[in-house]
């Protein structure tokens, strides 16, 4: 029997897949620049993934501009509820979630009221490229998707959704990513989100990790974390495959949520999925995508 002390760090180190192994192997390597653009621009996506009939959020608007941003509090207050965001921006920067309107104001998950005003200026910031890495940008206000109720206790403070790593088409790892109160709403695990991992066997999830560390259950609630099955999990796969297939880009992350009347629904598509996804499930990336692309390239692993 193998002793654990005798396996030195480098060699548990060869099986994580660090940034620069990404970005060399498989970002750059693989995914032709020019085609960037079609997972970097959320309004470019779904036209892309539309094309092919892959379900996406409803788009109520996009705006380019403050003359059509400062017009839009009356089409805004007629949506109801609905979610701003920019289309080119990085780590769930901008967004805002409005779940309805009171007077002038809107309102925001957990009673919040926030000021016309005020949600003009988080337009205005988005169209100046606050949240897009020095570039203009648009803002983009799509319909609210609320969760399967399945996820109705992972659900409370967001809407938790699934990332699947893909290489040629084939799922290689993936995660929930459930919103936490620190992390106000967002499912983004540097703010303070949880991460499950999902066994791509069957939807089980196995393991958590809160901030890279273990845990089992949700710190706002106490609702148990592992051993549930996420629901429609062949779906929630065979959406993400369709995806990849739709984008001309070998190797990326596909953002799915499971919704409560539409099912399976691409989030976004990231050319640069993050590597926390391996804290999360226990396990690197360097080996599965290293025997998945031997089968690619027609040797026996």
């Amino acid at each position: 029997m193998r002793s654990r002390i005798l396996q030195a760090p480098w060699t548990r180190a060869r099986r994580v897949l660090g940034i620069n192994a990404r970005n060399l192997l498989y970002v750059h390597n693989l995914n032709r620049r020019r085609y960037f653009p079609l997972a970097d621009d959320k309004v470019r996506t779904k036209a892309a993934l539309l094309a092919t009939g892959v379900p996406v959020p409803e788009t109520i608007s996009v705006y380019t501009n403050l003359i059509e941003v400062s017009a839009a509090h009356e089409a805004l207050r007629e949506a109801g509820e609905f979610v701003i965001k920019p289309a080119s921006g990085r780590r769930g920067g901008g967004i805002v979630v409005v779940e309805g309107h009171e007077g002038g104001n809107f309102r925001l998950p957990g009673g919040a009221v926030l000021p016309w005003e005020e949600l003009r200026r988080a337009m205005g910031d988005i169209l100046f490229g606050v949240h897009s890495v020095g570039q203009v940008d648009r803002v983009l206000v799509e319909r609210r998707i609320h969760a399967h109720p399945a996820l109705a206790n992972l659900a409370s403070s967001g809407l938790p959704d699934i990332r699947v790593i893909l290489l040629h088409g084939l799922p290689v790892m993936s995660m929930m990513r459930v919103p936490t109160a620190d992390s106000g709403g967002r499912a983004n695990l540097h703010q303070g989100a949880l991460g499950i991992a999902i066994r791509l066997s069957d939807g089980a999830a196995f393991r958590a990790a809160l901030r890279r560390q273990p845990v089992d259950r949700h710190p706002d609630h106490g609702a148990p974390l592992i051993g549930f099955k996420v629901p429609l999990w062949d779906q929630i796969l065979e959406v993400a495959r369709r995806a990849a297939a739709a984008l001309p880009l070998p190797y990326l992350g596909v953002d799915v949520v499971l919704a409560a009347e539409a099912g399976p629904v691409v989030m976004e598509v990231n050319v640069r999925p993050g590597l926390e996804i391996q804290n999360v499930n226990g396990r690197g990336l360097r080996r599965p995508l290293e025997r998945l692309a031997r089968l690619q390239a027609g040797f026996v692993p």
